[in-house]
Protein backbone atom coordinates (compact mmCIF):
# COMPACT_ATOMS: atom_id res chain seq x y z
CA UNK A 1 0.00 0.00 0.00
CA UNK A 2 1.48 3.20 -0.54
CA UNK A 3 0.23 6.33 1.68
CA UNK A 4 1.26 10.05 0.59
CA UNK A 5 2.16 13.22 3.12
CA UNK A 6 2.08 16.43 1.19
CA UNK A 7 4.76 18.76 2.53
CA UNK A 8 1.62 21.24 3.10
CA UNK A 9 -0.33 18.87 4.84
CA UNK A 10 1.93 18.24 7.87
CA UNK A 11 1.12 19.88 11.26
CA UNK A 12 2.49 23.03 12.44
CA UNK A 13 3.88 23.72 16.17
CA UNK A 14 6.33 26.40 17.73
CA UNK A 15 8.43 26.15 20.57
CA UNK A 16 9.93 29.88 21.18
CA UNK A 17 11.57 31.09 18.27
CA UNK A 18 11.46 27.70 16.69
CA UNK A 19 9.00 26.11 14.39
CA UNK A 20 8.19 22.81 13.41
CA UNK A 21 6.44 20.59 10.50
CA UNK A 22 5.62 17.66 11.69
CA UNK A 23 4.96 14.43 9.30
CA UNK A 24 3.21 12.76 12.14
CA UNK A 25 1.79 13.90 15.62
CA UNK A 26 4.12 15.62 18.15
CA UNK A 27 4.27 17.70 20.85
CA UNK A 28 1.04 20.63 20.18
CA UNK A 29 0.46 18.50 17.26
CA UNK A 30 -2.15 15.92 17.43
CA UNK A 31 -3.44 13.40 14.37
CA UNK A 32 -4.88 10.40 14.88
CA UNK A 33 -4.64 9.23 11.45
CA UNK A 34 -0.36 9.83 11.77
CA UNK A 35 0.46 8.89 14.61
CA UNK A 36 3.40 7.61 13.22
CA UNK A 37 4.74 4.63 10.87
CA UNK A 38 5.97 1.64 12.06
CA UNK A 39 9.09 2.31 14.22
CA UNK A 40 9.54 5.41 12.65
CA UNK A 41 7.94 7.96 15.25
CA UNK A 42 8.60 11.16 14.89
CA UNK A 43 10.00 13.27 11.56
CA UNK A 44 9.95 17.21 11.87
CA UNK A 45 11.66 19.42 9.72
CA UNK A 46 12.50 22.52 12.33
CA UNK A 47 13.15 26.04 11.79
CA UNK A 48 15.45 27.57 13.81
CA UNK A 49 16.62 31.49 13.20
CA UNK A 50 19.80 32.53 14.07
CA UNK A 51 20.70 32.08 17.92
CA UNK A 52 17.42 29.89 18.45
CA UNK A 53 18.22 26.87 21.58
CA UNK A 54 17.23 23.68 22.03
CA UNK A 55 18.05 23.04 26.07
CA UNK A 56 19.19 19.60 27.45
CA UNK A 57 16.63 17.42 27.37
CA UNK A 58 16.13 14.02 29.29
CA UNK A 59 15.28 10.93 26.97
CA UNK A 60 14.92 7.00 27.24
CA UNK A 61 14.77 3.76 24.74
CA UNK A 62 14.75 6.16 21.72
CA UNK A 63 16.65 6.39 18.36
CA UNK A 64 17.26 10.00 17.91
CA UNK A 65 18.76 11.68 14.35
CA UNK A 66 19.34 15.19 13.45
CA UNK A 67 20.35 15.96 9.96
CA UNK A 68 21.36 19.51 9.31
CA UNK A 69 19.59 20.46 5.77
CA UNK A 70 20.55 24.06 5.68
CA UNK A 71 22.75 26.90 7.80
CA UNK A 72 24.90 25.20 11.16
CA UNK A 73 23.38 23.46 13.80
CA UNK A 74 26.26 23.72 17.18
CA UNK A 75 25.82 20.82 19.32
CA UNK A 76 27.53 20.96 22.91
CA UNK A 77 30.26 23.22 21.24
CA UNK A 78 30.72 21.16 17.89
CA UNK A 79 29.33 23.36 14.69
CA UNK A 80 27.49 21.00 12.37
CA UNK A 81 27.07 21.74 8.76
CA UNK A 82 25.01 21.27 6.09
CA UNK A 83 25.26 17.65 5.31
CA UNK A 84 25.63 16.47 8.72
CA UNK A 85 24.07 13.33 10.85
CA UNK A 86 23.99 13.75 14.43
CA UNK A 87 22.73 10.22 16.09
CA UNK A 88 21.84 9.99 19.75
CA UNK A 89 20.89 6.50 20.54
CA UNK A 90 18.88 7.30 24.03
CA UNK A 91 19.34 3.75 26.04
CA UNK A 92 18.09 3.87 29.36
CA UNK A 93 18.75 7.10 29.58
CA UNK A 94 20.46 9.93 27.86
CA UNK A 95 21.18 13.46 27.85
CA UNK A 96 20.27 15.54 24.51
CA UNK A 97 23.02 17.78 23.49
CA UNK A 98 22.64 21.53 23.90
CA UNK A 99 21.92 22.85 20.81
CA UNK A 100 21.94 26.45 19.03
CA UNK A 101 21.09 28.07 15.55
CA UNK A 102 24.32 29.44 13.73
CA UNK A 103 24.59 33.03 12.57
CA UNK A 104 22.57 32.09 9.39
CA UNK A 105 20.01 29.77 11.58
CA UNK A 106 19.16 26.35 10.33
CA UNK A 107 16.96 23.91 9.17
CA UNK A 108 17.33 20.11 10.72
CA UNK A 109 15.08 16.84 10.08
CA UNK A 110 14.49 15.18 13.33
CA UNK A 111 13.76 11.69 13.23
CA UNK A 112 12.79 9.73 15.82
CA UNK A 113 12.65 5.75 15.47
CA UNK A 114 11.69 3.27 18.29
CA UNK A 115 14.98 0.78 19.00
CA UNK A 116 14.38 -2.86 18.62
CA UNK A 117 15.82 -3.22 22.50
CA UNK A 118 15.37 -1.43 25.32
CA UNK A 119 17.60 0.19 28.83
CA UNK A 120 20.75 -0.72 26.41
CA UNK A 121 23.41 2.14 27.22
CA UNK A 122 23.55 6.05 25.43
CA UNK A 123 25.29 6.00 22.35
CA UNK A 124 26.23 8.42 19.69
CA UNK A 125 28.02 9.30 16.73
CA UNK A 126 28.13 11.93 13.52
CA UNK A 127 28.42 11.09 9.78
CA UNK A 128 27.99 13.07 6.92
CA UNK A 129 26.09 12.87 3.78
CA UNK A 130 28.68 12.61 0.15
CA UNK A 131 28.82 15.58 -1.26
CA UNK A 132 28.61 14.49 -5.37
CA UNK A 133 25.60 12.75 -6.83
CA UNK A 134 24.68 9.43 -5.41
CA UNK A 135 23.88 7.61 -2.60
CA UNK A 136 25.11 7.60 1.09
CA UNK A 137 24.21 4.81 3.83
CA UNK A 138 24.09 7.14 6.75
CA UNK A 139 22.73 4.18 9.25
CA UNK A 140 22.21 0.84 9.80
CA UNK A 141 22.16 -1.91 11.99
CA UNK A 142 25.47 -3.05 13.13
CA UNK A 143 27.00 0.47 11.70
CA UNK A 144 26.84 -1.71 8.07
CA UNK A 145 29.23 0.35 5.56
CA UNK A 146 30.80 3.12 8.24
CA UNK A 147 27.41 3.92 8.94
CA UNK A 148 26.25 5.15 12.36
CA UNK A 149 24.82 1.65 14.46
CA UNK A 150 21.18 2.25 15.09
CA UNK A 151 19.66 0.04 17.15
CA UNK A 152 16.75 -1.60 15.06
CA UNK A 153 16.61 -3.12 12.13
CA UNK A 154 16.18 -0.09 10.36
CA UNK A 155 18.32 1.76 7.49
CA UNK A 156 18.54 5.49 6.67
CA UNK A 157 20.06 5.98 2.99
CA UNK A 158 20.45 9.72 1.53
CA UNK A 159 20.58 10.06 -2.43
CA UNK A 160 21.69 12.80 -4.45
CA UNK A 161 20.41 13.26 -7.91
CA UNK A 162 21.22 15.27 -10.54
CA UNK A 163 19.14 17.25 -12.81
CA UNK A 164 17.11 14.70 -14.59
CA UNK A 165 18.62 11.57 -13.43
CA UNK A 166 16.63 8.40 -13.56
CA UNK A 167 16.30 5.54 -10.87
CA UNK A 168 14.64 2.49 -10.29
CA UNK A 169 14.26 1.46 -6.68
CA UNK A 170 12.97 -2.02 -5.74
CA UNK A 171 10.81 -1.80 -2.13
CA UNK A 172 10.27 -5.09 -0.34
CA UNK A 173 7.01 -6.26 0.85
CA UNK A 174 8.22 -7.24 4.06
CA UNK A 175 9.89 -3.88 5.07
CA UNK A 176 8.12 -0.65 5.71
CA UNK A 177 9.53 2.60 3.43
CA UNK A 178 9.43 6.17 3.87
CA UNK A 179 11.15 8.01 0.95
CA UNK A 180 11.60 11.98 1.59
CA UNK A 181 11.95 14.57 -0.18
CA UNK A 182 14.39 16.71 1.64
CA UNK A 183 15.22 19.49 -1.55
CA UNK A 184 14.05 19.82 -5.39
CA UNK A 185 11.57 17.38 -6.61
CA UNK A 186 10.89 13.78 -8.21
CA UNK A 187 8.69 11.74 -10.36
CA UNK A 188 7.42 8.35 -8.83
CA UNK A 189 5.86 6.57 -11.41
CA UNK A 190 4.30 9.85 -12.63
CA UNK A 191 3.22 11.41 -9.40
CA UNK A 192 4.98 14.39 -8.61
CA UNK A 193 6.95 15.11 -5.42
CA UNK A 194 8.20 18.30 -4.11
CA UNK A 195 10.54 19.66 -1.33
CA UNK A 196 8.89 18.11 2.11
CA UNK A 197 6.58 15.97 0.62
CA UNK A 198 6.78 11.96 1.80
CA UNK A 199 5.90 8.53 0.06
CA UNK A 200 5.22 5.81 2.45
CA UNK A 201 4.94 2.24 1.04
CA UNK A 202 3.95 -1.29 3.55
CA UNK A 203 2.53 -4.85 2.56
CA UNK A 204 3.44 -4.03 -1.08
CA UNK A 205 6.27 -4.93 -3.08
CA UNK A 206 7.18 -2.18 -5.90
CA UNK A 207 9.81 -1.41 -8.18
CA UNK A 208 9.43 2.30 -8.58
CA UNK A 209 10.64 4.36 -11.06
CA UNK A 210 12.50 7.57 -10.22
CA UNK A 211 13.01 11.00 -12.14
CA UNK A 212 14.71 13.81 -10.90
CA UNK A 213 13.35 17.15 -12.33
CA UNK A 214 15.35 19.68 -13.67
CA UNK A 215 16.81 21.12 -10.25
CA UNK A 216 17.73 17.54 -9.73
CA UNK A 217 16.51 16.73 -6.00
CA UNK A 218 18.25 15.24 -2.48
CA UNK A 219 15.69 12.13 -0.45
CA UNK A 220 15.86 10.52 2.35
CA UNK A 221 14.95 6.53 2.01
CA UNK A 222 14.13 5.03 5.38
CA UNK A 223 13.72 1.06 5.78
CA UNK A 224 11.80 -0.34 8.72
CA UNK A 225 10.56 -3.60 10.15
CA UNK A 226 7.40 -4.32 8.20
Amino acid sequence: MKVYRPADQRGRTTHGARTRLCAFSSGDFYDPDWSGFGALRQLNEEHMPSGATVPLQRVANMELLTLVLDGTLVRDGVALEAGALAWTGAGHASDTPVETAGADGARVLRIAIQPDRVNLPPAAGITRVASEAGSTLLAAPEGAEDSLPIRQQAWLCHARLAPGARVDVTLEATQRHWLQILRGGVAVDGHALASGDALGVYDEAITADLVATADGAELLLITLPG
